[in-house]
């Protein structure tokens, strides 16, 4: 059995170069010189282990070995430098002088391992010295290959480095102590055959990954499970044996019958391993993903996907349902999402939502299909043959069902629905990297659709908001107007007979309608009409406000500038500061200052508006004695708009549009201001062009 050993290991290599020939053979590439070496490579290659397992049979002489060693050395030195130096011809390839020196060296070895084979020249620590260096030589080539190449290519490589260094390695320990010996240790020479059988599925991928070899070498995935099958089939049983063997040199009395009952034992355990069919499936999963290209071209898919999603002329409900299909070549399809607790159907391609096996289906297994994230193949289900990790309810499934595929989506818990697709038409079967991508797009749907109505419902009260802070500009309004008509139901009784007073009662009705008009108008038209500037006298609106806002207590007090400072601004015996801006909303915003101040003070308080002149700008300050405003409410909520300590009674947006406005119109306003203490607000209000040029 050890005599045998040895052959076995060669006659192993020798067929795995026969069957690298036989594949690179098959593969339908334009030949060059890269290929042409590649397979005189993997013939000589055979030749030589071929060669030594018939010595090592017979006890033939080495002679034969090492030349067909020699022969394998020099052709594969060659392949090296074609690959270094991308030459398509066998004469461009030695055009470096050492490349040249060392091929002769290899030619000359075999020379005279030739002649040896007619006549005894030398001594055969001779030719166990010349391949010493050949090994020594291979081992450079190695080296030079791996460090010339480029760092993309290095994956490619390095395979085809570790099994070249792994045989030349192990060459030049066993000729480095033949050297020292003067003879070829036995054992040594036997099991080079093994190492050169492990290193050949290394030169195997580094074949398949390397380009300017042109040789693609295909490989079954049923082949590869196989072998990987056998391979861990024997594994297992070389484990089982060493471990009976241990049992036996114990010692022990019963030790032939406890060896005999484990090795059974454990051949029943492997028999029931490799009859399970869910260690078959995992097996089969795993190679796929780990050793083959993947099915999907995935960052085209994810393009594709995404202008999907971005399809004007659909709603985002039928993009995200045709994003879903188009991967799978699906022919039809329908959305469900779960709302108010049941799953219901939302949108449709290419088939009705009216169709009679949707309902059933959702509602016999789109609850269990979201809550454990299971894609389901549903006829797959209905006969048995998938196993989902739920109780199947056999009673309540469709067969046949028009749909295929149930694709559950689940995001972060709150948004959860289904995709019932029709049978894919790119593939036969449904398989891992068909659910992963099932998966992730589900995924990522789930995201978008709940993105999208979230947007929508952020949409609605955006439109509510707008709506309220309307209608609170709206009622500071009418406010004002209200304020003018009970200064008018006031002034009745005591005025009536006045010409005068009529007059400017139906002057004040007059204003009053055509204000609540134009709020009606802006009512129905969801915004707020912006006036155009004008000119007018600050002073007269000023009077006017505190007229307007003497219905309550108490009454506001205007202090105008001095005659002084009023007589500089103009030659008329009425002297005005005209503004520019818009007269309405600036009296408005007056008013609301007033009001607020006569609100904060009590009834035997006061409420004072001072105005001052200088040059380019009008300054108006409000004050009242009332109980006053902290820091940091000046500072953190005075500005803010529906910001109010009134409760119910108040908007909070006098002093917010009064900012706004006054900051339009070029100028700034400051706040002064102590508990207990009253109120300062100070406007600077810039003057119009003609103003301040008078003054």
């Amino acid at each position: 059995m050890e005599r045998l050993l040895g052959p076995v290991g060669y006659i192993v290599a020798a067929l795995g170069f026969a069957l690298i020939f036989l594949l690179i053979l098959a593969t339908k590439r334009k030949k060059h010189l890269q290929k042409r070496l590649l397979q005189s490579l993997c013939v000589l290659g055979a030749t030589w282990c071929g060669v030594t397992a018939w010595q090592l049979l017979y006890a033939q002489s080495r002679v034969p070995s090492l030349l067909t060693e020699s022969l394998f050395n020099l052709c594969l030195i060659l392949l090296i430098t074609s690959s270094l130096t991308d030459s398509h011809r066998l004469s461009q390839l030695l055009k470096k002088r050492s490349d040249l020196w060392f091929c002769a060296f290899i030619t000359l070895t075999a020379s005279l391992e030739t002649l040896r084979l007619f006549l005894p020249l030398f001594h055969q620590k001779v030719y166990f010295f010349l391949h010493l260096g050949q090994a020594i030589i291979g081992l450079w080539f190695i080296e030079n290959l791996y460090r010339s190449s480029q760092h993309a290519a290095r994956d490619a490589v390095k395979p085809l480095s570790l099994g070249l260094g792994l045989i030349f390695g192990y060459n030049f320990a066993l000729y480095a102590d033949a050297v020292l010996t003067n003879s070829l240790t036995a054992t040594f020479w036997q099991g080079r055959g093994w190492v050169i059988a492990m290193a050949i599925p290394l030169l195997l991928l580094a074949i398949k990954r390397l380009n300017q070899w042109e040789s693609r070498v295909y490989i079954s995935r049923d082949i590869v499970y196989h072998s990987t099958l056998i391979m861990v089939a024997g594994m297992y049983l070389l484990t089982m044996a060493a471990v009976s063997y241990l049992i036996k040199i114990a010692g022990f009395h019963w030790a032939d019958t406890a060896q005999t009952l484990f090795f059974a034992l454990s051949g029943v355990v492997l028999a029931s391993l490799f009859l399970s069919e869910s260690l078959r499936k995992q097996l089969k999963v795993f190679i796929a993903k780990h050793f083959f290209a993947n099915k999907y071209e995935y960052r085209q898919e994810w393009m594709q996907f995404c202008a999907t999603l971005e399809e004007p002329n659909r709603s985002p409900y039928d993009n995200a349902l045709a994003a879903a299909m188009r991967p799978f070549g699906c022919e039809y399809g329908v959305l469900a999402l779960k709302k108010k607790g049941h799953l219901r159907p939302i949108t449709s391609l290419h088939c009705t939502l009216k169709h009679p096996d949707i309902v059933p289906t959702l509602d016999a297994i789109g609850e269990l299909a979201i809550q454990h994230q299971w894609i389901t193949e549903l006829n797959a289900l209905s006969h048995g043959i998938e196993t989902p990790p739920f109780p199947i309810p056999h009673a309540a499934l469709i067969y046949p069902n028009h749909f295929s595929l149930l694709i559950p989506f689940d995001s972060s818990g709150h948004y959860q629905g289904v995709l019932l697709l029709s049978q894919p038409t790119s593939s036969d079967s449904v398989n891992w990297e068909d659910r992963d991508l099932m998966r992730a797009i589900s995924q990522q749907l789930g995201v978008y659709l709940a993105m999208y109505e979230a947007n929508q419902q952020l949409a609605e009260s955006q439109q509510f908001d707008t709506f309220n802070r309307m209608s609170s500009f709206l009622v500071h309004d009418i406010k004002n107007v209200t304020a003018q008509l009970q200064l008018l139901s006031r002034n009745a009784e005591q005025h009536k007979h006045n010409p005068a007073f009529i007059d400017d009662a139906f002057e004040t009705v007059d204003h009053a309608i055509e204000r609540l008009n134009k709020m009606s108008s802006q009512l129905r038209k969801k915004q707020i009409d912006i006036e155009s500037p004008q000119s007018f006298d600050l002073i007269a609106m000023l009077e006017h406000v505190c007229q307007t806002r003497s219905i309550q207590r108490p009454i506001p007090q205007f202090f105008p500038p001095s005659p002084t400072a009023r007589a500089s601004l103009s030659d008329s015996t009425a002297p005005r500061i005209d503004l520019h801006a818009s007269k309405e909303r600036f009296e408005n915003i007056l008013c609301h200052l007033v009001q607020n101040a006569q609100d904060a003070t009590p009834d035997d308080g006061q409420v004072e508006l001072h105005l001052t002149i200088d040059g380019q700008h009008a300054h108006l300050t409000i004050s009242d004695s009332g109980h006053g405003m902290s820091e940091a409410f000046i500072r953190e909520r005075l500005f803010k708009p529906f910001d109010t300590t009134k409760g119910n009674a108040g908007m909070g947006i006098g002093a917010y549009d009064a900012k706004n406005m006054i900051e339009q119109l070029g100028g700034h306003i400051e706040v002064q201001s102590a508990a207990h203490q009253g109120t300062q607000f100070h406007l600077a209000i810039p003057l119009s062009k003609n103003t301040a040029d008078t003054t």
